[in-house]
């Protein structure tokens, strides 16, 4: 399953990328209490509806992306900015490997990605800001 939220916020992946951080979630997403130590699997996260799990980052185009390797739904995210389906404005995009799931887990997985979403635009400023030119997107068929 996929979902999607839209913060409105003109930003840079580079500032994207310095900014949010294993480290700095509990600052934009009310969803994740806290963040402890590293092991094996990754940064220990305590989630608000979920507990306690692992969570990675990684750089990709755009941005950043957070996966729960310990998660049995195998959730992951991303946080974009400068490419499709809203190039101005920071993408949250996130999956599990489901296509269909309880009610109350869809419920908590867009509590979260809405809180992400809310923190992003409160602590972003959302003046404009001083993107740089983005790569043009073509069509591959």
């Amino acid at each position: 399953m996929e979902f999607f939220e839209i913060a409105d916020v003109l930003t840079s992946e580079e500032e994207l990328r310095a900014r949010v951080l294993i480290d700095t979630l509990p600052d934009f997403c009310e969803e994740i209490e806290a963040v402890a130590e590293e092991e094996e699997l990754g940064r220990v996260v305590y989630f608000r509806h979920w507990g306690r799990f692992h969570l990675r980052q990684e750089t990709v185009m755009g941005g950043v992306r957070f996966s729960v390797p310990d998660c049995p739904n195998a959730l992951a995210w991303t946080v974009t900015t400068g490419y499709p389906p809203q190039p101005e404005k920071i993408v949250i995009h996130a999956t599990i490997n489901r296509t269909e799931h309880h009610p109350d887990f869809l419920a908590a997985t867009r509590t979260l990605l809405a809180a992400l979403r809310s923190g992003l635009e409160g602590n972003f400023a959302r003046a404009a800001a001083q993107v740089a030119a983005r790569p043009s997107l073509r069509s591959f068929s």
